[in-house]
Formats: C-alpha cells, sequence, structure tokens
C-alpha cells in the first residue's frame, strides 16, 4: 500500500491499470485525456502514443514504475480500488470550475483517497478506513453550512396548489389571505431556498460488495448544494406514508453521517 499522497497524470493510472490487467475502471475516475480525437480518428496515432508514453515517464519519475513493470505497492493501490468491499464516491462543481470527482475505497484496514485535481490529475493517498466517508467530504469544496432549520415533507408536496381561505369558506374580506400553516410554512421556505442562486453542488454515493461479492450500490444518492447563504443537504427516505425528501443545513459531520448511512440503507 502506498505511504503517502502522490498526485500522477490521469494517463499514468491508465497504463498502469491496463498493464496489471485490472477489470473495468471506476466511473469516478473516467476523465477525459488530452489527445487529438480527430487526428486518431484519420489513423494518426502520435499525440495517443505521446500520452501513453508520457504515463509511464511520470510513473517513472515518481519511482512508482521500472520500464513497464508497476512497482508493487502501487500495483497493490490500484487493486484495492478495483476490489474494495467498500466505496464512497462523488461528482461535484464549484463556481465555473468543470465537474470533478473524487472516490474512497476501503478493503478491512486499507483504504485509499482518489481525487480529480481541478488541472485534471489524481491525486492519491491512503486515508483512515474508519473514517472513509469522512475522508471523501473532505475532499469537497468548502461552504459554511446553510441557514435555517431542517425542512421535511411529502416528495410531492412542491406540487401542490396553494390554497386560500375563500376555498375554505374564509370571508370575503380575507379572500386573497392565503393559509399559512406549518405545513405551507415549510413549502414556501423550500420553494424560495430552491429558487435561490446555485454557487456549486454535488452527488455523493455508497456502494458495497453483497456475499456474491457483487458490487451493490445505494439506491439513491445524496445531494448537496451551494447558496450564497451556505451549503444544503437533499435527500429522499421511503416510508410507510410514502416518500419523503428532507433538505437541511449541511456542515461536515452531518454530510459524513448521511453519507456513512448509505451503506446500510
Amino acid at each position: 500500500m502506498l505511504s503517502g499522497r502522490v498526485v500522477l497524470p490521469v494517463a499514468s493510472v491508465y497504463v498502469a491499470w491496463q498493464a496489471e490487467g485490472l477489470p473495468g475502471l471506476h466511473r469516478a475516475l473516467m476523465v477525459e485525456l488530452d489527445v487529438d480525437g480527430e487526428a486518431i480518428a484519420e489513423g494518426d496515432l502520435d499525440s495517443g502514443l505521446a500520452v501513453f508514453r508520457g504515463g509511464w515517464a511520470a510513473l517513472e519519475q515518481h519511482g512508482l514504475a521500472r520500464g513497464r513493470r508497476v512497482r508493487d505497492d502501487f500495483a497493490r493501490a490500484l487493486r484495492l480500488i478495483a476490489e474494495a468491499s467498500t466505496e464512497f464516491y462523488a461528482f461535484f462543481n464549484h463556481g465555473d470550475e468543470p465537474t470533478r470527482s473524487a472516490l474512497v475505497v476501503v478493503s478491512g484496514e486499507d483504504a485509499l483517497r482518489v481525487v480529480v485535481t481541478p488541472d485534471r490529475r489524481f491525486a492519491i493517498e491512503p486515508v483512515r478506513a474508519d473514517e472513509a466517508a469522512q475522508a471523501l467530504i473532505a475532499a469537497l469544496p468548502e461552504a459554511p453550512p446553510g441557514r435555517g432549520r431542517m425542512i421535511s415533507l411529502p416528495a410531492d408536496a412542491l406540487s401542490e396548489k396553494p390554497t386560500s381561505q375563500d376555498e375554505d369558506g374564509g370571508s370575503f374580506l380575507q379572500a386573497n389571505r392565503p393559509v399559512t400553516t406549518p405545513h405551507q410554512q415549510q413549502v414556501q421556505e423550500l420553494r424560495r431556498l430552491l429558487a435561490a442562486p446555485r454557487l456549486g453542488g454535488g452527488q455523493l454515493y455508497a456502494c458495497r460488495r453483497d456475499r456474491h461479492g457483487n458490487r451493490v450500490r445505494s439506491a439513491a444518492p445524496v445531494t448537496y448544494f451551494d447558496t450564497p447563504t451556505g451549503r444544503y443537504l437533499h435527500h429522499r427516505v421511503e416510508g410507510n406514508g410514502g416518500t419523503w425528501m428532507t433538505v437541511q443545513p449541511a456542515d461536515f459531520t452531518t454530510m459524513a453521517g448521511r453519507l456513512g448511512a448509505l451503506t446500510t440503507a
């Protein structure tokens, strides 16, 4: 296992992955390579070969390969990514930057985090296995928790038509005064919150292996969004009364707890 953090070109991980004969790459690690697609389509492979050679050269510069042989500890790290028993991963953006991703994998006491950096490289480092969910949250862009209270409503609440007192037998003078029950107040708060400008956001997933070794992903992701007033968490819960949606201010502990709960959902 790797003993410290290393930052590598995307191509370095891809050539090492292929050299080790590992199965399909995790979707959180799929990053577009800087190659001339049109030239390759016309049969000119120079740009593709340059990326391939550059990937191996970077591995050698970091002491992670010699020739075309991947160093054992790096090979074990790649195999951990491919065969992890538990995974947490995210796709996120902030401001004008393109969507990035992060992945934390765990098997036994071994855990590893891979983050796509703003300059489209992989930052790979070991993390604590018992703090895997926290390690993923720590990779997200920083933002303060939003203001206000938790709002929990039936999933179809936003499609309800507002009710006026005249529909409930109110007097003529009260006809244009809207009813403001606690339920309707929450609906109004949620509508205002969801209409606020977005500064960023993302979706968080969890995945684990079942007893047959198959990957089982959480039924639904946890979503967060950033507004001028802070960060909010948005998730859905299935209950006896149907589907409920909850929006709440998102601090670090709340996000890590909700993400960790996906592995037992």
